[in-house]
């Protein structure tokens, strides 16, 4: 997976849930905006086991050549539009 192919999917106006899965079977969910940025080579993932909540649980940094597709996650209130 290149930066271009993150940055296009974080950058989406609206934004659309994603989930990244990785070559080593692991997912790693983007529910909003503001939660993943890209840096030279790898993606910095906030982590809040809240939505809204102000501290952070942690990050992750995932390499972009790990990232094996990116997944799409619609709501059920826009599937049943």
């Amino acid at each position: 997976m290149t930066s271009k192919d993150i940055e296009a999917e974080l950058e989406r106006d609206p934004f659309i849930p994603i989930r990244l899965h990785m070559v080593s079977g692991k997912t790693l969910d983007i529910p909003g905006p503001g939660v993943a940025f890209p840096m030279q080579n790898a993606l910095l993932v906030l982590q809040r086991r809240q939505p809204g909540r102000v501290r952070l649980d942690g990050y992750d940094v995932v390499s972009f050549r790990n990232i094996e597709r990116i997944e799409q996650l619609h709501s059920e209130s826009s599937d049943a539009a």
